[in-house]
């Protein structure tokens, strides 16, 4: 009686070791999958707690040091030398009238307010003092640059104008008035001379153009002020731009997004200031797979190293195999007008946006929002410092628990390949069928050889079909030491050793032996294994 009770039990204990241990397997290579490689030379992204209440964007208010705007708040967020960060904690200068804001290092704020109007306050023991009115006329945007230590220029426009506020020290500012119309959008860069170029888009009767201004900031004087280019926009818009320029070339780097589709294209306007004629206009496509490029690409900005070198960072599609798709964080890098390489920056997968890029001689920091609804976006940052890179890039307890909770969709294929496994079972279950009918002495006296001929079957004509798990798609997301034939066939075997084991401790608790009772639990546990295992690669399920 009890070994009776004791063979009813082990004829499921094989099955809840196969989930046991090829749940685990499951579980480190998703989580794996999910998280690896780890974007160098950055190391792995942290998620800041506070949420951004504000697209766009963060600003930098110092050397490794940004704030964000949370609804009334406005966090400014330090990193160490190590990649750690601290925050502080401040509230809005005006939180009712507070919009289109620019902060300007640690202590200062510029933003639109009351009546369109162009506000300032400063941080000055634990306060933000009382708004200062800085000009009676109503503004549409406002963007805040540093020239130097001691220098500011305010970037702001109208309907009619575009406004240049230059202020040294803590002196109010000198205003350059700029007659330009319709303009939609402003942005603006200043090189190492203290010369500011300063990007405008227009938008007449449906027609968008791109203007450039040149103005010292030492004199006041204006360089260049004319038309770049027009914009044919059938059925698009433009959406972003940023810009970069030195003593040779003005370079403005813009995407155009389909009013139908939602897809955006990036395209790099590049202008040299003795020649402005000469200008080209080239369209930058970045690798989302192997085999394909990207369909968008989002959010340009610019950045400068500490010797004057410029990168760009956007917000592109990457797509990693067929059940990971994410929009990713890139930094791109040009020869005079070529683009010379691209470099992923972030892992996230998620969908990456307003990336900005802080460098400095040794250190390089990355910022990034991740959308979680239209009001409410989380913030990561990157860094590659060598300690922030060996504390964050690995596998953490988070990681294999959000893989073990979704293992169990990977399994739910394991129904439908199934019936692929009905081919293997045909041929020695016609044997048997046959043998018992017609040979039932034969198949009496001599299970053993039967059972090993119907097994040699089974496994043969698994063999045979074993390229049923071998598709193009499985192999987008098997590791490469698993994809030769040798390991199918060496994978197989272990299956099947597996199951004979079983098999072989199961069948004592048979009175007399059963050779079709014993095949079938030896294939229902093959099948079983074989489907569970193979599942993780055949699964369409995304993440």
């Amino acid at each position: 009686m009890r070994n009776r009770t004791f063979w009813k039990l082990f004829t499921v204990v094989p099955f809840l070791a196969a989930v046991l241990l090829i749940g685990m397997i499951h579980t480190v290579m998703l989580a794996r999958e999910q998280v690896m490689p780890f974007a160098e030379p950055y190391g792995r992204a942290t998620l800041l707690p506070e949420l951004a209440s504000q697209a766009g964007p963060v600003q930098m208010t110092g050397n490794q040091s940004f704030a964000y705007r949370s609804g009334n708040k406005l966090i400014y967020v330090k990193i160490d030398n190590e990649g750690r960060s601290s925050s502080v904690v401040r509230p809005v200068p005006d939180a009712e009238l507070f919009q289109s804001y620019r902060l300007i290092g640690e202590a200062k704020a510029v933003w639109i307010g009351a009546s369109n109007k162009l506000y300032a306050s400063e941080w000055d023991n634990g306060n933000w003092s009382p708004r200062k009115l800085l000009t009676e006329t109503q503004m549409n945007g406002v963007q805040a640059l540093r020239a130097g230590t001691d220098k500011t220029v305010l970037l702001t426009y109208n309907d009619e104008a575009l406004f240049v506020g230059i202020s040294s020290g803590g002196d109010a500012s000198d205003w350059i008035k700029l007659n330009a119309s319709e303009i939609n959008q402003v942005q603006g860069f200043i090189d190492k001379n203290g010369m500011l170029s300063v990007v405008y888009a227009t938008s007449r009767e449906g027609n968008t153009a791109l203007h450039v201004v040149k103005l010292d900031t030492k004199s006041g004087k204006t360089v260049v002020m004319e038309k770049l280019k027009d914009l044919e926009l059938i059925n698009r818009y433009l959406e972003d731009y940023s810009l970069y320029a030195d003593n040779s070339l003005l370079r403005v780097a813009y995407t155009i997004s389909s009013a139908k589709s939602g897809k955006s294209s990036l395209q790099m306007l590049t202008v040299p200031w003795d020649q402005p004629a000469d200008i080209q206009d080239e369209r930058i496509d970045l690798p989302s797979s192997e085999t394909s490029d990207s369909d968008t690409i989002l959010q340009p900005i610019f950045s400068e190293t500490d010797t004057g070198e410029a990168t760009l960072v956007v917000s592109s599609v990457y797509e990693k195999n067929r059940r990971m798709r994410s929009q990713e964080v890139y930094q791109l890098s040009f020869h005079e007008t070529q683009l010379e390489s691209s470099t992923k920056i972030s892992q996230n997968d998620g969908f990456a946006q307003y990336p900005k890029l802080l460098q400095s001689s040794d250190t390089r920091l990355a910022v990034w929002l991740d959308s979680v609804n239209e009001t409410s976006y989380r913030v990561y940052y990157a860094t590659d410092q060598q300690i922030y890179r060996e504390r964050m890039n690995r596998l953490t307890a988070d990681d294999l628990r959000t893989a073990a909770e979704n293992v169990p969709l990977l399994w739910g294929i394991s129904l439908v390949t199934w019936f692929l496994s009905l081919k293997w079972i045909f041929l020695p279950g016609i044997y048997l069928l046959v043998l018992s009918a017609f040979w039932q002495h034969q198949y009496d006296s001599r299970p053993r050889l039967h059972f090993f001929i119907s097994l040699g079957m089974y496994v043969g004509v698994k063999a045979l079909f074993i390229r049923d798990y071998r598709n193009a798609e499985a192999l987008q997301v098997m590791p490469g030491a698993f994809q030769p034939i040798l390991i199918y066939l060496f994978i197989l075997i272990i299956m099947a050793l597996l199951a004979y084991v079983s098999t072989r401790i199961w069948r004592k608790g048979l009175g007399d032996r059963n050779i079709g009772l014993e095949l079938f639990y030896f294939v229902l546990l093959d099948v079983f294994m074989t489907n569970l295992w193979y599942s993780y690669f055949m699964s369409p399920a995304t993440f």
